[in-house]
């Protein structure tokens, strides 16, 4: 990987890592945040002077259609560049990547996963399917006391198809799920995946997602911080 690439990694990396994480208002006053309205059009400086390589150019795609696969060689070598220059833990990030909201106090985990369904069913977001993994866990190991932790999976299909069409490799992250897990001191935490294409917006890459596109992904990402809102604050 170019040196210049590398610094850059490691800038967003230390940015990320010292930065205010988006469910910090959360730890402090046990409250759900609201979703960031800042533009993130307006790129932060980074901390010195680099000279971005030149991106790839404006291509047409077919829709529906996968994308060429990056070979094992190059991916190893991408990630162990990057790795190389990583600041952070593997805990840092995936809580980075990460949105979570703690429940409030004497909400039963039923009644936040309650709470989630009726939120999904008034913003017309599908509800499509469960995963109860600490039954399984229990059922196999035996130890009655394991955390409970379940998937709940929503879906807006027409959005999805439209995404597929334009990046079928997508499909890794379908549906949307949300976790509702307990954590060691019985604490109730309800989780998704925080993927905003607003982060799209500053990159130099003439290949942009539609501005349709762009507006429905960011009303999925709004959907699901309401449903996981909801079920943190037990709104029934």
């Amino acid at each position: 990987m170019p040196r210049n690439i590398a610094k850059l990694l490691a800038a967003l990396l230390l940015a990320a890592s010292f930065g205010v994480h988006a469910d910090e208002p959360i730890k402090r006053d046990k409250s759900p945040s609201k979703l960031p309205s800042q533009d993130l059009r307006q790129a932060t400086p980074l901390p010195f002077n680099i000279q971005l390589p030149p991106t790839r150019p404006a291509e047409e795609h077919v829709p529906n259609t996968v994308q060429p696969s990056i070979s094992p060689e190059a991916r190893a070598n991408a990630i162990s560049s990057m790795m190389a220059v990583n600041p952070l833990s593997l805990r840092d990030m995936i809580s980075m990547m990460a949105v979570k909201y703690q429940a409030k106090e004497g909400l039963s985990y039923d009644d936040v996963v309650e709470a989630m369904k009726l939120k999904a069913n008034e913003l017309n977001f599908k509800y499509v399917g469960m995963n109860p993994l600490w039954k399984d866990v229990v059922a196999i190991g035996g130890d009655k006391n394991t955390p409970r932790v379940e998937f709940y999976s929503f879906c807006d299909a027409m959005v999805a198809r439209e995404i597929l069409d334009y990046v079928l490799e997508f499909a890794i992250f379908l549906p949307c799920r949300v976790a509702v897990v307990e954590d060691a001191d019985k604490k109730i935490w309800v989780m998704t995946l925080d993927w905003d294409v607003r982060w799209l917006d500053t990159s130099k890459n003439p290949n942009k997602i539609t501005a349709k596109m762009r507006e429905n992904s960011i009303m999925i990402r709004e959907a699901l911080d309401k449903i996981m809102r909801a079920g943190a604050l037990g709104e029934f």
